[in-house]
């Protein structure tokens, strides 16, 4: 690693920990601000309060992200959790491209969570907390209801592995997924300047609860941590949403031919990774598409990403 990416890391762990938080156990957030929030991320942060209620009666969007937050919560039973069907591949390119990419760095004896499992480049102060526990129960019996009844997780992992996950895998997996979700109780400092007021000098991760994360993330991806959905615009393939929280992604950081615009246009994750990951100016020198591909990864960007949005949504609904 050369001088100016130590620098640069340095700084970053610095404003992970600045302010590093209190909680050891996050509030359950109103229903209301759960689905306004869910409308936020997938559709964008920049709506009116109006914009978004419309969203929301039109979309089935933040109903489901509702039923999986309340489930992870305990507020309702793993037979009220709906099965969906298998998910389309949609390009073989960006399939090959992810599984050529993927690290095997024998971090787990699993070929599947060694695959996932590696710690962004930037520090993460994990905890153990009771509730980490209990969502490792309720994400393991998520998992093996999926995996039994073919869904999606299924479908997605049959798309790249040829074995099966055993009953052991299984909790191992949960159990990397609750502890990552659970991680983020650290404030964020913004790393450049900028007019925007979405942008916040700070963001406070300690304010999004991981029962959200895991509920947007089983939304997304089924908790497949390689599935992906591509952005199609003029028959050509703009942006990529990735990983487990499907965080959006310019086509041409995968430099896949004949995808994208030669241009690297500012998505969700060039944006995050510009403001607050240390990434230059539409590079990723320090936070690249592959660390995306990571459970740590992707469950930091999509904290960062709601957290914004929590914070945008406290203030337009306070001016009403």
């Amino acid at each position: 690693m050369n001088i100016v990416k130590k620098v640069i890391f340095i700084l970053i762990i610095c404003c992970a920990i600045y302010s590093c938080v209190k909680n050891e156990s996050k509030d359950v957030l109103d229903d209301l601000l759960v689905s306004y929030m869910a409308i936020m991320y997938n559709y964008g942060p920049s709506y009116t309060i109006d914009e978004i209620k419309t969203f929301a009666e039109q979309s089935s969007y933040d109903d489901d992200v509702l039923e999986y937050y309340h489930y992870f919560c305990g507020k309702i039973k793993l037979k009220d959790v709906k099965l969906h069907e298998k998910p389309q591949i949609y390009d073989q390119r960006i399939k090959d491209y992810i599984k050529q990419h993927l690290p095997m760095n024998n971090s787990n004896n699993y070929v599947f969570i060694d695959n996932f499992d590696d710690p962004p480049p930037v520090q993460i102060l994990f905890k153990n907390t009771e509730s980490e526990n209990i969502l490792s129960e309720r994400l393991y019996s998520l998992l093996y209801r999926d995996w039994q009844n073919e869904g999606l997780f299924k479908s997605w992992y049959k798309s790249f592995y040829n074995d099966e996950v055993n009953i052991d895998q299984l909790k191992e997996y949960a159990n990397l997924l609750a502890k990552s979700a659970c991680s983020y109780s650290f404030t964020m400092r913004r790393l450049q300047n900028t007019s925007s007021t979405f942008y916040k000098d700070y963001v406070d991760l300690s304010e999004i609860p991981a029962e959200l994360l895991l509920a947007i993330a089983y939304k997304e991806s089924r908790f497949f941590p390689g599935s992906f959905r591509a952005e199609i615009y003029q028959d050509k393939i703009q942006a990529i949403s990735m990983g487990l929280c499907h965080i959006l992604v310019d086509a041409d950081t995968l430099e896949i031919p004949d995808i994208g615009n030669q241009v690297v246009d500012m998505r969700t994750f060039e944006l995050i990774g510009y403001y607050y990951l240390g990434n230059d100016y539409g590079k990723k020198n320090t936070f690249n598409e592959i660390d995306l591909l990571q459970i740590k990864g992707n469950f930091l960007v999509c904290a960062i990403q709601l957290g914004l949005i929590y914070q945008r949504l406290s203030e337009i609904l306070k001016d009403l």
